[in-house]
């Protein structure tokens, strides 16, 4: 886990940080649509994810939703780092990274994480300890 140095506290002071209460389905659609991953996402599919979701952060600049990621896990083995977003006005401020590490602090007690994530990302995951899989992965 990466060190929460004093730009991290500076983020934490000057943004609002939840992991208790997650967004409505119409804050985040404008945050998928600026992704090439989910920008075909309906504000219904969104609703149920967020239904089914528990592990996440949120993140506000007063109450404007300016970054999001979550976790699918089973508490014990395995989990899977998904969907971390941060607006495009306020990327490269390190919003991202105060994401993921809130996120591997919910997520302290479980043996193996995974993420799936473009090539011109892996040295932004690097730094916490992700490293290529030497397994395959496959998907339908």
């Amino acid at each position: 886990m990466l060190f929460l140095g004093l730009f991290t506290q500076l983020l934490i002071m000057k943004y609002s940080i939840t992991t208790e209460k997650l967004p409505q389905a119409f804050e985040l659609l404008p945050l998928f649509s600026q992704t090439t991953w989910a920008k075909d996402r309906s504000a219904e599919g969104i609703a149920l994810l967020l239904n089914k979701t528990e592990t996440y952060v949120v993140i506000r600049d007063n109450d404007q939703l300016i970054g999001f990621g979550r976790a699918l896990t089973d508490g014990i083995y395995r989990a899977l780092l998904d969907d971390i977003i941060v607006h495009e006005k306020y990327r490269k401020q390190g919003i991202g990274k105060l994401i993921v590490n809130k996120l591997l602090d919910q997520l302290k007690d479980v043996e193996q994480i995974f993420l799936t994530t473009k090539p011109e990302l892996e040295s932004f995951y690097k730094p916490y300890g992700f490293s290529k899989s030497k397994g395959l992965t496959m998907s339908l």
